[in-house]
Formats: C-alpha cells, structure tokens, sequence
C-alpha cells in the first residue's frame, strides 16, 4: 500500500509501506503518467517506508519508463534507509537524465525541499 500526495502540480509523492515490486512499481507508473497527462515535466518524491526497496523487475521497469519518457522527470529524490536502494538510485542517476538524489528517512524535510526547488 502506498500513499500519494502532491507538493505542487509538478511535484507527486509517494509513500510506499512494501517492496517496489514490478508489480508495485507498474502502479505509481500509472499515477505517474497520469499526472504527466496534465503537466511535464514533474519532480518525483519517494520515500520507502518499510526499507524493504526495490526488486531488480521494479527497477529495470523504472529504468525503462524513463528511457521512454527522457525529458518529463525533472527531478526524483529517493528517501530510504535501505543501503541497496540507495545505491541503485545512484547507477540510475548515470543512465537516466532526470537529477536522482537519496536521502535518509532522517533527511525527509531536506528531501521534501530539494525535490520543490
């Protein structure tokens, strides 16, 4: 299960209480292209709650998403706990061009401000 909230209209967040499966990761995609719908580019908050992360399926699908859609993520700040999540946020800072940054769940107000400016 996952909360969404919405900073701005080109800021979307969500809280995510279980692994970012593919099948997880499929949803906020979703939600993604959604708002994508109404505005672009977006920013992207995502907090990991259970510090469970990301399979490699939801990753790869990440990574996937945005080679087809290069220029609408403007920025994504990652907030975990989770040692491989934040790791694998930062290879996918090289390959996608969006500005990835992760963050300690103690860094959330930093997080949450970075992502708005």
């Amino acid at each position: 299960m996952e909360k969404t909230f919405e900073f701005a209209d080109n800021v979307v967040g969500f809280m995510i209480k279980e692994e970012i499966d593919q099948e997880k990761m499929k949803e906020i995609l979703s939600k993604i292209e959604n708002r994508l719908e109404k505005i672009r580019p977006i920013c992207l908050y995502l907090e990991d709650e259970s510090d469970e992360g990301i399979s490699l399926g939801g990753f790869f699908k990440a990574v996937k998403f945005h080679f087809s859609h290069p220029e609408d993520l403007k920025k994504i700040a990652i907030v975990t706990d989770d040692k491989m999540f934040k790791k694998s946020m930062k290879i996918k800072d090289f390959i996608v061009p969006a500005d990835v940054e992760a963050f300690k769940k103690k860094e959330r107000m930093k997080a949450m401000n970075w992502v708005m400016i």
